[in-house]
C-alpha cells in the first residue's frame, strides 16, 4: 500500500505542477494609471488618483503599507525619506504620526499631499474605477497588511471592482485559499522567482514588461494565465502587448498611450 500511496503523491504533484489552469477571471481594464496620475501630484495621493479619474481613466494601481497601529496607508515605500517630509519607516509609525507628514517634497515640492489611507480612497474614489490594490511586505512571511486587507474584504467594505497583487507568493498563496472569490496578481521583478507561478496558481500574471519572452507568453498560452505588464511607458511598448494579447498594462504615462 504504502508504494501506492507514494505513487498517487507523485502523480497529483505533477499534475498540480504541470497542468493546472489560472480561474476563469473577468478581465481588468486596458490600462492602469501606475500610483495614479503624477502630472501634478505626487504618487499614491488622492490628487493623484482623482487626477486620473478626471482624464477619463477607470482603473489605479495602487500600494498598501500597513502601520505599526494596523493601519493601512497609501505607499510605494516603507521609508519615508525617499519622497516624504518624515524620517523612519512607515511600518515603525502609527497613523497619527503619519498625518503630520507631507509626500511629494522631492518630486512636487509646490504641491505635497498627505499621505492617504486606503479607507480614505475607498470613500472619496468613484465607485466605478477598479483598483488594482498591491499589498507591500518586507519579509517574505510578512502578513499583517494581507490580513488587515482580508478582514476589509470580509466585512465587504470595498464597493469598487477591485484584485488583489504583490511581490510576495505567500500573500498570494493566502488570498488564493482563504479568499478564493477575490482575484489575485504574482507580480514578478526577477525572472529567478518564475517557478513560483506553477506552485500558488494566481488569477494573473504580472511581469515585468523587460523579462517577457517566448518563456513567458508559452507558460501564459499553456496555463491560460492573463498577463499584466509593467510599466510599459511607450507606445511601441504598447504596440507589442496589443500584439501578443497582452490583457492589461500598468504605467507611469497613461496620457501618452493609446490602445
Amino acid at each position: 500500500m504504502l508504494p501506492l500511496f507514494i505513487i498517487l503523491v507523485i502523480l497529483l504533484g505533477v499534475r498540480y505542477r504541470f497542468f493546472w489552469r489560472a480561474r476563469l477571471r473577468p478581465n481588468p481594464p486596458k490600462v492602469m494609471a501606475h500610483r495614479g496620475l503624477k502630472t501634478h501630484s505626487p504618487e499614491n495621493t488622492i490628487s493623484s488618483y482623482k487626477e486620473a479619474v478626471d482624464h477619463g481613466f477607470d482603473a489605479i494601481e495602487i500600494d498598501l503599507i500597513q502601520t505599526k497601529d494596523g493601519i493601512l496607508m497609501c505607499s510605494h515605500n516603507f521609508d519615508l525619506e525617499r519622497e516624504t517630509s518624515g524620517q523612519g519607516w512607515i511600518h515603525q509609525k502609527n497613523e497619527k504620526e503619519l498625518n503630520s507628514i507631507k509626500t511629494g517634497v522631492y518630486s512636487h515640492g509646490n504641491n505635497t499631499q498627505s499621505m492617504p489611507t486606503f479607507f480614505e480612497v475607498l470613500s472619496t474614489i468613484p465607485e466605478k474605477i477598479f483598483l488594482n490594490i498591491e499589498i507591500k511586505t518586507r519579509k517574505l512571511f510578512d502578513m499583517s497588511a494581507a490580513k488587515s486587507l482580508g478582514k476589509i474584504i470580509r466585512n465587504k467594505t470595498i464597493n469598487h471592482p477591485f484584485m488583489i497583487s504583490s511581490f510576495n507568493p505567500i500573500v498570494v498563496a493566502y488570498f488564493r485559499i482563504f479568499h478564493s472569490n477575490v482575484s489575485v496578481g504574482f507580480i514578478l521583478q526577477d525572472i529567478e522567482w518564475l517557478w513560483v507561478t506553477h506552485w500558488i496558481h494566481p488569477d494573473f500574471f504580472h511581469p515585468r514588461g523587460d523579462l517577457v519572452d517566448d518563456e513567458i507568453i508559452e507558460m501564459s498560452q499553456n496555463h491560460k494565465l492573463p498577463l499584466i505588464l509593467w510599466t510599459i511607458n511607450t507606445q511601441p511598448a504598447m504596440t507589442w502587448c496589443k500584439k501578443n494579447n497582452i490583457k492589461s498594462i500598468i504605467t507611469d504615462n497613461p496620457m501618452g498611450i493609446h490602445v
